[in-house]
């Protein structure tokens, strides 16, 4: 229903509705909190969840940089989201 011009750009990412919200990746690093609204794109929050802290770190990330093309998983207000080379729980709610 909303275009968001390729900025953020959902190319990869996933996205799933819960609580009326949808938690949607860019298929990179970052997820969001979107207000499902089909007038326009609302995002509500973002923060970067798949950043590689040290590359010099990890191989495999320098392989597959900050891809998270895997479908997320919520229970219990736990996200679970992955890239290449991490599996990370992220509390997304109390």
């Amino acid at each position: 229903m909303w275009k968001t011009k390729r900025d953020p750009s959902f190319n990869k990412g996933s996205m799933i509705l819960a609580d009326g919200l949808i938690l949607a990746t860019d298929g990179a690093k970052s997820l969001f909190l979107i207000e499902p609204d089909p007038s326009e794109f609302r995002p509500l929050a973002s923060n970067e969840v798949l950043v590689v802290k040290d590359p010099g770190d990890d191989r495999l990330a320098k392989t597959f940089p900050n891809q998270n093309w895997a479908p997320m998983a919520l229970a219990d207000g736990k996200l679970l989201i992955r890239d290449q080379s991490r599996l990370m729980c992220i509390k997304v709610a109390e």
